[in-house]
């Protein structure tokens, strides 16, 4: 969904600077050149090659030495001279142009020949420095609303603050640390590679992390742990996997000398093999201490003793692997965990105390929260009431406090539970998932992630016919996801935040003039919007104003006249709704107490809601047209179930895995209930899942299919995520939203100081 973070680079006199003919966007690290024209995709570069360029800015077109340029951009670090160079490649060939922008003059460095205009400016600094201004005042665009000033005005009125904006890493990363009233912002982006970097854990001391990283350099791909310093510094890559191998969820020891991760092999044949790896931090060879399911990886941390991993569900729904379990590294030996769990719960993302005598973990999913329970095992207590979407927890070095990411609004964001008092201060650093907390150092290291995405529609082939190339469905520079199409395949509504605020969009398909947002409804963007039978009316979760904890609601909105009604119900607070054939009945999924949810059957009867049947742990519930009756995803079971339109006679439709003894991963591999039901198609023709795995990530596969016909084609061979999709079996339009820009990076703060109890 849309993502936003503070700029790193605040103290320049605007975020936005031309360059020659060229359009430099600082703070989101990308170039237009003026050959792209008005509608061209901006070139995304490094920081480093960022910083280089504010530094020849700075210097107002004289010659900066490679050695001035090593000190100020790469700061206490031993970089190779060709990182320079590499640098000025990039921002050479982002430029695009003939005309030359970047001097080299050999043997001293380099110089900036084009001319620079800031735009955006302040009123402040657009008069302060118009007293300045050269005589002869450098090409002005013809572009009236920006406001301008020369290269030597803008030098003047950056003054010391452009050298504390692109001067020493370390030295941003104290600024940032240490707060005060220059308008630092709340934390620092310390990886810049094109890709997705992920997982991150912190050394115990924080000097250090080690994150996930996914590299393609020949086309094969693989994901290898990376390690660097707490500021943005080149990394080094610590592990090396073969092509097609995976390394995930490192977790750094206590003690600071090993790191403890998944590596996942995917066969040529399709078959997969998963090890928990062991090495050294300081690198080395890793070595395998106990074989794992490679489509349901789980969560784990260090006890601070060393000796034991514990480890979550794995947030699949296999039976057995739902509660904590504990791993004796030395005997390689698993036990569950002794304490009072129900068999539909999920409990992730389990965390030692400081002192190892607690166990901090989130329950459930969509309507999760915090609990805490004894290390030696007995009965949790409930920490948070907010049963929300978390994504991550650690505790603070000195355990009195818990750093979670929860969504808060519409993204997820860093808060911070006092223990003790049950206070939840939020941090101020939103987007910001799967946090990681130093053992003995207030710091934290999280996920940024950026991805935006865009809707598409493929047509799907006839069989033995491949599909045609999608395409999208409507121009936008905004994040799009969860479409719905209408019954009739004629209208669409889908969640975007094409104008700034994040809203539910309505459209005749085809027609872009037609698409406008729903008013006075801001979504919660779980899953797609349901329709009616008839095509008139949507049910989706959201709010009137603003989503905050506890008071999302089930609305029903006509999208042809963007009316929005609340509908109420008797209990429960609904996470999903849909229609069944008959307008007079929906199926709600509801909150049932501590994060579980139900099914509730209702019959309308005037403004009342009735209900008429109900199922437990239930996660997501459709109309089946196919068969006439209902298909829904569980919590604590893998794979779609039926019921009949009473909700009566439940049973498993599908393991949703490959076919018995065939090549194929499993359908969605690694993935919870949440992923799966945002891949299932329901019509009168079938059911299907838009599955994953085997090298294609939007694959067509039938549920509930013979033996051997069960895979389909691929219908889009890029990367990326998927987070919707919707089909029209009239015109057999598949259409989907697709992120295929991911470039998730991690980030680094300071922990407020936890005040005394």
């Amino acid at each position: 969904m849309p993502k936003q973070h503070p700029s790193l680079l605040q103290s320049l006199p605007s975020q936005r600077v031309r360059v020659g003919d060229s359009i430099v966007d600082v703070a989101a690290r990308e170039i237009t050149p003026a050959s792209a024209g008005a509608d061209g995709t901006p070139q995304r570069l490094s920081l480093k090659a960022i910083d280089l360029l504010v530094v020849l800015i700075g210097h107002g077109g004289k010659v900066v030495s490679r050695e001035t340029l090593l000190e100020t951009v790469w700061p206490d670090t031993l970089p190779g001279d060709d990182v320079v160079t590499q640098a000025v490649a990039q921002l050479r060939k982002a430029f695009g142009s003939d005309e030359p922008y970047i001097e080299t003059i050999a043997k001293h460095g380099y110089r900036l020949l084009a001319p620079v205009q800031w735009l955006d400016l302040p009123e402040a600094v657009e008069q302060a420095s118009a007293a300045q201004a050269p005589a002869t005042p450098v090409r002005a665009p013809a572009r009236p609303a920006l406001r301008i000033i020369g290269t030597v005005a803008a030098l003047a009125a950056l003054g010391f603050a452009l050298w504390l904006a692109i001067g020493a890493d370390r030295e941003r990363a104290q600024r940032v640390a240490g707060g005060g009233d220059d308008a630092a912002p709340p934390f620092l982006k310390i990886t810049s590679a094109t890709g997705a970097e992920f997982s991150p854990s912190l050394s115990p001391d924080g000097s250090q992390v080690v994150y996930s990283g996914y590299v393609d350099t020949d086309g094969k791909g693989r994901t290898q742990l990376m390690l660097q310093t707490t500021a943005p510094v080149e990394p080094r890559a610590l592990t090396h996997p073969l092509a097609g191998e995976m390394d995930l969820m490192p977790a750094w020891s206590p003690d600071g000398r090993q790191i403890a991760f998944y590596r996942i092999r995917r066969g040529a044949s399709g078959g997969s093999s998963c090890h928990l790896m062991l090495m050294a931090s300081a690198g080395g060879e890793p070595h395998p201490v106990a074989s794992c399911e490679s489509d349901r990886l789980r969560k784990f941390g260090w006890h601070p003793d060393g000796k034991q991993l514990v480890f979550g569900a794995s947030n699949a729904g296999q039976p057995g692997v739902n509660a904590i379990e504990v791993l004796d590294l030395a005997s390689a030996t698993s036990r569950k965990l002794d304490y009072t769990h129900a068999a539909s719960d999920l409990d992730l993302a389990p965390a030692y105390s400081p002192d190892g005598q607690w166990i901090a973990f989130q329950r459930n999913v969509s309507r999760g929260d915090l609990w805490l329970v004894p290390a030696a095992g007995g009965q949790p207590e409930r920490l948070t009431r907010i049963e929300s979407n978390l994504y991550g927890l650690a505790w603070s070095p000195d355990g009195k406090s818990i750093v979670f990411s929860a969504f808060r609004g519409q993204e997820p964001s860093l808060l911070s539970l006092d223990v003790q008092s049950r206070r939840i201060t939020e941090l101020g650093i939103g987007n910001a998932r799967y946090p990681s907390v130093a053992l003995k150092d207030a710091s934290v290291a999280f996920v940024i992630e950026e991805m935006p995405t865009s809707l598409y529609r493929v047509r799907i082939p006839a069989q033995g016919q491949a599909a045609a190339a999608p395409e999208t469905v409507f121009p936008s520079s905004g994040s799009e996801l969860l479409p719905s199409v209408s019954p009739d395949g004629r209208q669409i509504v889908f969640v975007s935040d094409r104008t700034g605020d994040v809203r539910v969009w309505s459209g005749e398909i085809g027609r872009a003039s037609s698409l406008r947002p729903i008013e006075n409804f801001v979504p919660f963007p779980r899953h797609p919007a349901a329709w009616s039978a008839d095509g008139k009316t949507v049910l989706m979760v959201g709010a009137n104003n603003g989503i905050e904890n506890g008071n999302e609601a089930l609305f029903e909105i006509t999208p042809a006249t963007g009316a929005v009604r609340k509908l109420a119900l008797p209990e429960g607070r609904p996470t999903y709704g849909a229609y069944l054939a008959e307008p007079g009945r929906l199926l709600v999924v509801s909150d049932r107490g501590a994060g579980r949810l139900g099914l509730t059957l209702y019959e309308r009867r005037s403004e009342q809601l009735q209900a008429l049947a109900s199922l437990d742990d239930v996660a997501l519930a459709r109309f089946d047209p196919s068969s006439r009756g209902v298909v829904f995803f569980r919590n604590a079971s893998w794979g779609l179930w039926q019921a009949g339109l009473a909700l009566d006679g439940p049973r498993l439709l599908d393991d949703l895995h490959a076919d018995p003894g065939g090549s194929l991963p499993r359908i969605v591999p690694s993935a919870g209930f949440y992923l799966q039901s945002r891949r299932l198609v329901t019509s009168d023709r079938g059911n299907w899942i838009v599955g994953a795995g085997d090298g294609c990530n939007v694959r067509w596969i039938a549920v509930n299919a013979a033996a051997g016909s069960r895979s389909g084609p691929c219908l889009d061979s890029r990367g990326g995520e998927l987070t919707g999709v919707s089909y029209d079996p009239g015109s057999g339009w598949l259409y989907y939203s697709y992120g295929t820009g991911d470039a998730s990076d991690i980030g680094w703060a300071r922990l407020p100081q936890t005040p005394a109890h």
